[in-house]
């Protein structure tokens, strides 16, 4: 028995079949007394150029070992699948059990495109703080302002009443003063 590594990548409108391809491909190798070393199901990526109109895809990949009948009905089932738009089958030296590289850089830059979504929701967290400070600070003035202009109103109006009951005053008095 060899030792092969398989990719493939699926179509990324049916992404959600590549775990139903690898335990399949995964239970043909199993059947055929081979071993499957390892099974990564990567996600989806972006493509280096496009295939079949697509710019994503999402990543399989297979470490196995088994006999050429056996890899002969994987080719078979690879290019009856609409949903597989490319695969390879590589032979390998030895046996891979570790994590792929691939794999390890797709978390990577999951965990990096979520530090920065964190980061930016920070961002707009603190941006619509600042408009609501901002907000509240312009209410108050207005308050006050509102306060300030009714004080004005207020004082204009006893200024005035004052100033009617003087002439009241001056006017009650002035006949008064005729009078004498």
């Amino acid at each position: 028995m060899r030792h092969y590594e398989i990719v493939f990548l699926v179509h990324p409108d049916q992404s959600d079949q590549t775990n139903t391809i690898i335990s399949k491909l995964s239970s043909v190798v199993s059947e055929s007394g081979g071993i499957v070393h390892r099974s990564e199901n990567i996600g989806n990526r972006k493509l280096a150029y496009p295939i079949q109109d697509q710019f994503k895809a999402s990543y399989g990949l297979l470490n196995i070992e088994c006999d050429q009948a056996t890899i002969d009905e994987i080719k078979t089932s690879f290019k009856f699948n609409d949903s597989i738009i490319r695969n390879l089958i590589l032979n390998a030296k030895k046996t891979h059990t570790e994590t792929s590289a691939l794999l390890n850089q797709t978390k990577e830059d999951s965990e990096k495109e979520s530090y920065e979504q964190e980061k930016q929701r920070k961002y707009e967290e603190e941006k619509t703080a600042k408009a609501a400070q901002q907000a509240r600070f312009k209410e108050e003035r207005e308050a006050k302002a509102v306060k300030a202009e009714v004080a004005e109103v207020a004082e204009e109006k006893t200024e005035e009443e004052k100033s009617s009951e003087n002439v009241k005053d001056e006017s009650q008095s002035s006949p008064e003063d005729t009078e004498k």
